[in-house]
């Protein structure tokens, strides 16, 4: 299996020292590892009113934060949370002015809990899942403060990356021991789609069907799928809710 897409990513985000990109509220541009058009269509792949406010958003591994700056733009408190303080995060949220809009923590995934965090109208957990030891436990937090909508988007198999073993509508996972992916060490799990989609639904079967198309908004996604959870969860903690993969 080759991930050598992953090594020309590390190299773009090292030379720009931006994992996101941004507009500048004077109108320049700032361009990141991910373009400001990747970002866009990434975002539209959920339902997302264009107006949030009232709402409570949580992104989680918000790395320099452009999804929680640009929910915060329509409208929505935002907590911004990651597992490192980012410096970055900080220099954007003063240079778009959203200090009194976005809350930054540092949390791990793992401590998310309405005890902690309260609850939100929406949950960002987009480009995270396969960093982590325990996904399924890490959906299960996600699933406790989300009030109406999840949005999952994760790194999936795919035939392309490993031709010998057919993909296609199995519910597999790759486990990563070493630096397999690419060269980094800080990713665990790559599931296919069909088992992304099916691990959103771990503790009760999904009531309304689930649709799948080619996702390709971007070359850089090519190998993504997402997930969208809608409707309010039970307080049992339990996923009840139609999904969208791409």
């Amino acid at each position: 299996m080759t991930f050598d897409h992953v090594r020309t990513w590390k190299r773009e985000f090292e030379a720009s020292g931006w994992w996101h990109s941004f507009e500048l509220p004077d109108g320049t541009t700032i361009e990141g590892r991910c373009n400001l058009i990747g970002l866009k269509q990434r975002l539209a792949n959920f339902s997302i009113p264009e107006d949030l406010t009232g709402k409570r958003v949580l992104d989680i591994g918000t790395w320099d934060g452009w999804y929680a700056f640009e929910l915060a733009k329509r409208g929505a408190d935002v907590v911004a949370i990651d597992c490192w303080d980012n410096p970055r995060f900080y220099e954007m949220r003063r240079m778009l002015n959203l200090e009194s809009r976005v809350d930054y923590r540092l949390l791990d995934v793992y401590d998310i809990a309405p005890e902690t965090l309260g609850r939100f109208d929406v949950v960002m957990f987009l480009g995270v899942l396969y960093h982590l030891k325990h996904p399924l436990l890490a959906l299960e937090k996600i699933c406790s403060v989300t009030r109406d909508l999840a949005c999952v988007d994760s790194f999936v198999l795919r035939e392309p990356h490993e031709a010998e073993l057919p993909f296609e509508g199995r519910l597999v996972m790759e486990f990563f021991e070493t630096d397999e992916f690419g060269g980094q060490t800080d990713n665990w799990v790559a599931p296919s789609a069909p088992c992304l989609a099916a691990a959103r639904a771990t503790r009760a079967p999904s009531e309304l069907p689930i649709a799948t198309d080619g996702f390709s908004a971007a070359a850089a996604l090519a190998a993504s799928a997402t997930i969208a959870s809608k409707s309010s969860f039970p307080n049992d903690g339990r996923f009840r809710s139609g999904a969208v993969t791409r």
